[in-house]
């Protein structure tokens, strides 16, 4: 983590079909939300210390700026995506807007002083906060699956559905394991537009 997570994230949606694309703009876009949910489950695997904390609060800010980038990106640049945020949307939509409300709300009530002001104990605080981001990995998953934009084989989904339900809910094995270490904010960036470049000139170049 960073980089295998992403790849591996990012390489699922190449198992079939990868050569077909939506074009330029549409798979920038798209791998601006698959890079988002890469680090939303590194946020989850990784076990941060008391030394570590620091990086883990900054990396919650990347994910974020990634995740309203993929959204606003769609918003600004394609006059039809305004059609998903009203009354009768599909509910892979509803699902990715909830997503990023409860991403902002996570990485808000997780600063200080607006923690203390909600959680007076630190234990509190950790579970309310880890639950919530279950909630908003999960949510930003089924986003992916239920629109069969780039995962449309069941062996697809149920790759990345497997690396989300151990990302979530395998911390009790995690833990008897050396701790996976919070990469730092440069890093995670540096493989995100690595990233983002490599899926969409794959997608969008000619074929040998």
């Amino acid at each position: 983590m960073p980089a295998g997570l992403v790849g591996f994230v990012l390489a699922t949606g190449f198992l079939v079909r990868g050569r077909v694309g939506g074009g330029w703009y549409w798979d920038a876009g798209n791998a601006l939300g698959f890079v988002a949910l890469a680090g939303l489950l590194g946020q989850m695997i990784a076990l941060p210390g008391p030394r570590e904390l620091r990086r883990h609060e900054w990396l919650g800010y990347a994910v974020l700026g990634l995740a309203i980038g993929h959204a606003f990106w769609f918003l600004l640049g394609d006059g039809a995506a305004w059609v998903y945020l009203v009354p009768g949307a599909p509910l892979y939509m509803w699902l990715g807007l909830g997503g990023l409300l409860g991403l902002a709300a996570l990485t808000v009530l997780a600063r200080m002083p607006e923690r203390l002001r909600v959680h007076r104990r630190y234990r509190t605080f950790r579970r309310v906060h880890r639950w919530l981001g279950v909630a908003v990995v999960i949510a930003a998953a089924l986003h992916v699956l239920l629109s069969g934009f780039y995962l449309p084989t069941w062996p697809q989904s149920a790759l990345l559905a497997g690396a989300v339900l151990a990302a979530c809910f395998g911390r009790s094995m995690l833990r008897r394991l050396p701790a996976v270490p919070v990469p730092s904010l440069g890093s995670y960036l540096v493989v995100a537009v690595v990233a983002v470049g490599v899926f969409t000139l794959a997608r969008n170049l000619p074929p040998w």
